[in-house]
């Protein structure tokens, strides 16, 4: 298999313009390595299968909607829809990693079952936000309401920022609050959302970084 070439926000040149921008500002905008990205469906009512589907992953489905479990090899576990969860991990290269040995073996044990495995890590994009006024930059993209009393350690959400499709997340499930952001969106869409962000930050002080 070809590996696909994955710096889908090469065209905005981070490299070259995150060593002119400040150490620290207001808000940080980042570029976000690729990750192991798994699409997994099923029915939550139906035990058994959520029992294989855990056992198959090493790791256990949250309970509630919108909600995430952290496990310490940074991965998570999203749960985005009703019958729907994201399973977000460290992308190795070549076939031999621990995310490959998972999908493996959640493709194995859900064969031939009423379920969906699906491996969508080529086609997504991931941009760090963070900072004392990531919020306010966030509020001029996205109607969601993510005030700290409102969006808590532990959740997640799946919702429109920018036009953008997005999936986003506090990485540290165990904070007070929610310090910092990973928004997952498309590839054609991410170099839009994070001119976008950049754009918010500019009144702010913004720090840029690239991978």
């Amino acid at each position: 298999m070809v590996e696909l070439n994955y710096r889908p926000l090469s065209a905005l040149a981070l490299n070259a313009r995150a060593s002119q921008s400040p150490k620290s500002a207001p808000v940080h905008v980042w570029e976000l390595p690729k990750r192991r990205m798994l699409t997994l469906r099923l029915d939550m009512a139906n035990t058994a299968l959520v029992e294989k589907a855990e056992a198959a992953m090493g790791m256990s489905l949250p309970t509630k909607p919108n909600t995430l479990n952290a496990y310490d090899n940074d991965s998570y576990v999203l749960w985005t829809s009703p019958d729907e969860f994201m399973i977000d991990m460290p992308h190795s290269v070549g076939a031999s990693g621990a995310d490959v040995a998972v999908m493996q073996a959640l493709t194995d044990a859900l064969a031939g079952e009423f379920a969906l495995v699906a491996d969508v890590s080529d086609q997504m994009a991931g941009i760090g936000l963070g900072g004392d006024m990531w919020r306010e930059v966030w509020s001029k993209v996205c109607a969601l309401d993510v005030h700290e009393s409102v969006f808590k350690p532990g959740e997640c959400g799946q919702t429109v920022a920018a036009k953008s499709n997005i999936v986003f997340y506090g990485p540290d499930a165990t904070a007070a609050r929610v310090e910092h952001l990973r928004l997952y969106t498309r590839r054609s869409f991410s170099q839009y959302l994070f001119a976008r962000l950049e754009d918010g930050a500019l009144e702010y002080g913004l720090s840029l970084q690239a991978l």
